[in-house]
């Protein structure tokens, strides 16, 4: 999940389903995982989300402040994923709040414009009679089409919410599912990416 630095940065829920217990999240304490390799990423990330939903009075908290050290992308035995549910219970977590990497696709973009430009007439006649006279001067020429054809990168993020108080064929809370398209910024995109995400978990 590692950005790459692109102009333009577009953040877009492209599906979201939620469970009628959603809601109940605002009296459980979260837990914000982002599921990647970079640290950088991962902690700007989870940085950002447990601000969101701090911002609606829901009681969150960093996956890097409790296991700095875990390994988010390793596969685990169903021995190893209960002893670290088991964990989380113990630390008083109630919701997991995990966001991974789905899918990354290249992508190409055109787009059209037209150049039109103001012009002006620069007789002197024209500025001797005045300001009307020279108001009236200017003109917009048209211009060429100009086509930009530009090359990046699309993101497929999906943003799945757990509630592991309740029994297991009854934890899944929602799936968010967002689209970023040549992301700018790491922050600006983080930023944008938890703001949608909370807004679509709790509205």
């Amino acid at each position: 999940m590692s950005v790459v630095l692109f102009s333009c940065s577009s953040v877009q829920v492209s599906n979201s389903w939620k469970d009628v217990k959603t809601t109940t999240i605002k009296q459980k304490n979260v837990l914000v995982i982002n599921k990647t390799d970079d640290d950088i990423v991962r902690i700007q990330f989870e940085t950002d989300l447990v601000k969101s939903l701090n911002k609606q009075n829901i009681n969150a908290i960093e996956s890097f402040k409790i296991f700095p050290k875990i390994n988010t992308t390793k596969e685990l035995n169903q021995t190893e994923l209960n002893a670290f549910k088991n964990a989380l219970r113990a630390d008083g977590i109630d919701i997991i709040l995990l966001t991974v990497l789905k899918e990354t696709q290249d992508i190409t973009t055109t787009r059209t414009s037209n150049s039109s430009m103001y012009s002006v007439r620069s007789y002197p006649i024209y500025y001797r009679r005045g300001f009307y006279r020279f108001y009236n001067t200017y003109y917009i020429d048209p211009g060429p089409i100009i086509s930009v054809t530009s090359k990046g990168k699309k993101y497929i993020l999906e943003t799945i919410t757990y509630d592991l108080t309740q029994e297991e064929n009854e934890q899944l809370l929602a799936v968010i599912t967002t689209e970023i398209e040549n992301p700018q910024t790491l922050g600006t995109t983080s930023k944008d990416f938890s703001k949608k995400v909370i807004k679509e978990l709790v509205k």
